[in-house]
């Protein structure tokens, strides 16, 4: 499911499902400037580029202080990074009880695509990038838009692969 004004329109059912799939630990907040959190997933989770195997990861700032829009994804103790994403600012109408990840539905067999990560108690969250191959792939799969980059241009693919604006979520 697609979130409204996003990649994934959310709904109680997709959270109550994702509530139960995955668990989301209180983030550690010794640095809250690098929103540094603990995700644990019990399937694997699909990222822009990369495929996640069920396990706890480290979803962070890259460089807190430069640039507010590159994720990076690393091991549970953080020896080993996994992904440097590109990211948009991701709005929500209410600010996020909890650390989330919003998903794209998916067939319980394949990893599920994560489309934005929000930091608890705020309303601003990083909404990830996929490659132009890899959205117009998943578009068609999901049937929805998917944010992607065709070069230096950022756009939204839908299930037809046609290129959007990325303001026709």
């Amino acid at each position: 499911m697609y979130a409204k004004g996003g990649l994934m329109r959310t709904s109680l059912g997709m959270v109550a499902v994702a509530a139960m799939l995955f668990s989301v630990p209180a983030p550690a907040r010794a640095d809250e400037n690098n929103k540094l959190t603990y995700f644990t997933f019990s399937k694997p989770v699909q990222l822009p580029g990369k495929t996640l195997p069920a396990g706890k990861y480290r979803f962070e700032l890259a460089d807190p202080q430069e640039s507010r829009r590159v994720v990076k994804v690393s091991s549970e103790d953080g020896s080993k990074q996994l992904a440097m994403l590109q990211t948009v600012q991701y709005t929500m109408r209410d600010p996020a009880k909890d650390a989330i990840v919003i998903f794209g539905e998916s067939p319980a067999s394949d990893p599920v695509a994560v489309q934005t990560f929000v930091y608890p108690g705020e309303t601003i969250g990083f909404e990830f990038i996929y490659p132009h191959d890899e959205a117009v792939r998943l578009a068609k799969k999901y049937r929805a838009k998917v944010l992607s980059t065709s070069g230096d241009k950022l756009e939204r693919v839908d299930e037809a692969g046609a290129s959007l604006p990325d303001d026709k979520r």
